[in-house]
C-alpha cells in the first residue's frame, strides 16, 4: 500500500478521535479507565494469591479431592460462593473462591460509576455544558456508554494478562484460551450492573436514587441466585443474571452458550438507555419527582430534622438489607458447619483467615458471618458520607449553612443521623442473627450477639471519622477513599491467608484490629483506642470543614 495513503489515513483517524462530537466519550473514558484499571490489577493479584496458595496447600489431585468432597453440595457455601465445579482441580477451586468476590466488587464499582456518569453529571449541571456544543442528548448519551464501555475493555485487557501469568505459574496451570474466558466472565458480570445503572439513571430523578435502586437490584439478584442454589427450586437461577454468569462455570466445563443472555441483556438495556436519553428533557426523568403537590413540612423546622429526612429512606433501606442478610447467612450456621466438621484442612484455612484459634465450629461460622456484616455497615457509612459530599458538591449547603445556620450545625446534624444509623445497623446484625439461629440450638445468648453487634460497628466508625477528616481537607476524595479503607481492608484480609504479609502491611487493615465476636471476645482496649482515634480524625475534619471555602465536584 502506498505510504502516502498510510499516513494520510492514520491522519484522519486521528483527527476523527479527536472531533468535539467524540469529547463526551474521551472525558467519560479519561475518568473511569485509572479506576478499571487499578480494579483489573487487585483482581490479577486476588486470582494469583488464591492460585498459588491452592497449589502450595493441596499439591496432589487426591488431597484437592479430599479437600472439595467437603464443599460439594453445602448449602452455606453454595448461598455465599455458588456450587463447586470442577474444585479437583486448582483451577476449578481458584474459580470458586474468587469469581463471585470479584463480581461484587467489580459490579458496585460498576453501576456507581455508570450512575454519577449519565446522572450525577446532569445533577450537578455539567452536562448541559456538554450538550451546548455538537452533541444532542443522544449522542451524547452514546459517548458516555462509549466511554465506559472503553474502561470495560481495559479492564478485561488488563485481567486476561494478569490471568494468563497466574496460569502459567508451576502446578496451577491455566490454559490461555481458559485464562481469557475467565476474565470475560468476570467483566461480563460487571458489565451488566454497569448497564443496569445507565439505564436507571435515565429511569429515576437523581443519582442517589439510581444508585440505591441499583445496589436493590443487586441485592435482589444475588439472593435469587443464592436461593436457586440452595433450595429445590433451580429453575431461579434463570431469573438472575448473577444466576447467567455462574451458568458460565469458568475454569471448568465452560459454557459460552450462557453469554448469549448476558449480551442480550446489555444490548437491550445500552439501547433503552439511549433511547430514553433522547426521549426526556435534560434534568427530567422518566419517573419524576411531581412539580407541585401537597406540603409535607415535617422534620424542617431545624437542621437536625433536615438532615432526618434527608437520609431517612436510603438508611431504613441499609437496615433492612443488614437485617434479611443478617438472618439469611445465620440460618445456614448448622449446613455451613457440617463443611467445617468434616474437613479439618478447611476449618484450619478459615481460622487462619479471620486470625481465630480454638474457636467451636458454630462459633466460627458466626464470626465469619459478623466479618461479612463488618463491610456491610462500612459500605453504609461510605454511602452515607458520599450523600453528605454530594449535598456540598451539588450546591445545595450554600443554601443552608447561611445565618442563624451555621456550618457546624448543618454538618453535625447529618454526622449524629449517620452515627445513630451505625449503631442501629449493629442491632439489626444482633436481632436478624439471634432469629436465624433461634431453633437451631448453637448455644449463645443474644447478649452475646448484642456485645458481637456493637463490637462490629467499630471499624465502621473508623471509616466515619476518616471519611469527616477527608471531607474536611480533601473533599472531592471522600467517597473514594472511604471505599478505598474498605476494598484494602477486605483485600489484606483475604490476602494474609495464602500469603505471609509483615505485620506493618497487615496493620494498615482496620479489620486486622477487631476481634471477631462472638466467636472471640472482643478486645475493647483496642477498640477504645480505634474510637478515639476516629473521633480525633472526626474532630480535626470538622474544625477544618468550618474553615475552608465550600467546593463543588
Amino acid at each position: 500500500m502506498n505510504p502516502e495513503l498510510i499516513d494520510t489515513t492514520a491522519k484522519y483517524n486521528f483527527k476523527y478521535f479527536r472531533l468535539p462530537k467524540t469529547v463526551i466519550g474521551r472525558f467519560v473514558f479519561r475518568s473511569s479507565v485509572k479506576s478499571a484499571a487499578l480494579w483489573a490489577i487487585i483482581f490479577g493479584s486476588y486470582v494469583a494469591v488464591k492460585a498459588i496458595g491452592i497449589a502450595m496447600a493441596y499439591p496432589t489431585e487426591a488431597a484437592r479431592m479430599k479437600f472439595s468432597a467437603t464443599l460439594a453440595n453445602n448449602i452455606g457455601f453454595n448461598a455465599i460462593l455458588g456450587p463447586a465445579h470442577n474444585i479437583g482441580t486448582v483451577s476449578g477451586l481458584t474459580a470458586w473462591n474468587c469469581l463471585i468476590v470479584m463480581i461484587i466488587v467489580g459490579s458496585i464499582w460498576a453501576f456507581l460509576k455508570a450512575t454519577k456518569t449519565l446522572r450525577g453529571e446532569e445533577d450537578a449541571g455539567r452536562w448541559e455544558l456538554l450538550l451546548s456544543g455538537q452533541n444532542n442528548a443522544k449522542t451524547a448519551c452514546l459517548n458516555a456508554l462509549a466511554g465506559l464501555g472503553a474502561s470495560l475493555m481495559v479492564m478485561f485487557v488488563v485481567i486476561s494478562v494478569a490471568f494468563i501469568l497466574v496460569g502459567r505459574v508451576h502446578n496451577v496451570d491455566f490454559g490461555t484460551n481458559a485464562s481469557i474466558f475467565f476474565a470475560l466472565t468476570t467483566v461480563s458480570g460487571v458489565a451488566i450492573f454497569m448497564a443496569i445503572g445507565a439505564f436507571l439513571s435515565q429511569l429515576l430523578p437523581t443519582r442517589r436514587r439510581a444508585a440505591a435502586v441499583s445496589t436493590a437490584v443487586f441485592g435482589a439478584s444475588y439472593l435469587i441466585r443464592a436461593a436457586a442454589d440452595t433450595t429445590n427450586i433451580h429453575w431461579l437461577l434463570y431469573l438472575s443474571p448473577l444466576g447467567w454468569v455462574e451458568k458460565l462455570q469458568p475454569l471448568g466445563t465452560s459454557s459460552p452458550v450462557w453469554l448469549l443472555p448476558i449480551a442480550a441483556l446489555i444490548v437491550v438495556l445500552v439501547i433503552g438507555t439511549v433511547m430514553l436519553s433522547s426521549q426526556r428533557d435534560l434534568g427530567d426523568s422518566i419517573f419524576a419527582d411531581k412539580d407541585s403537590s401537597k406540603p409535607h413540612t415535617r422534620f424542617l423546622n431545624s437542621p437536625l430534622g433536615l438532615a432526618f429526612r434527608s437520609i431517612r429512606g436510603i438508611s431504613t433501606s441499609w437496615m433492612v438489607g443488614i437485617f434479611l442478610v443478617s438472618i439469611f447467612y445465620s440460618l445456614l450456621t448448622k449446613s455451613a458447619t457440617s463443611a467445617l466438621t468434616s474437613s479439618t484442612s478447611l476449618y484450619d484455612k478459615f481460622k487462619q483467615a479471620i486470625s481465630l484459634t480454638n474457636v467451636n465450629f458454630d462459633l466460627l461460622w458466626l464470626g465469619v458471618l459478623f466479618y461479612l456484616m463488618m463491610m456491610m455497615v462500612m459500605a453504609f457509612v461510605a454511602s452515607s458520607l458520599g450523600a453528605v459530599r454530594e449535598e456540598e458538591a451539588d450546591g445545595y449547603v450554600d443554601n443552608i449553612v447561611v445565618r442563624p445556620v451555621s456550618r457546624l450545625r448543618w454538618l453535625s446534624g447529618r454526622l449524629l443521623i449517620i452515627f445513630i444509623s451505625t449503631l442501629i445497623a449493629g442491632l439489626m446484625i444482633s436481632f436478624g442473627t439471634w432469629l436465624g439461629i433461634l431453633n437451631l440450638h448453637v448455644g449463645i445468648s443474644f447478649h452475646q450477639l448484642l456485645i458481637a453487634g456493637i463490637n462490629a460497628v467499630v471499624p465502621a466508625m473508623f471509616v466515619l471519622g476518616l471519611g469527616i477528616l477527608v471531607l474536611g481537607y480533601l473533599p472531592r476524595l471522600t467517597t473514594t477513599i472511604a471505599y478505598t479503607v474498605i476494598a484494602w481492608s477486605f483485600l489484606i484480609s483475604i490476602v494474609k491467608s495464602g500469603v505471609n504479609l509483615n505485620h506493618w502491611i497487615l496493620d494498615t487493615s482496620i479489620l486486622q484490629h477487631i476481634s471477631l465476636a462472638p466467636a472471640v471476645n472482643p478486645t475493647w482496649k483496642t477498640s477504645i483506642i480505634v474510637l478515639i482515634i476516629s473521633l480525633i480524625l472526626a474532630i480535626l475534619g470538622i474544625l477544618r470543614f468550618n474553615s475552608r471555602d465550600l467546593q463543588s465536584e
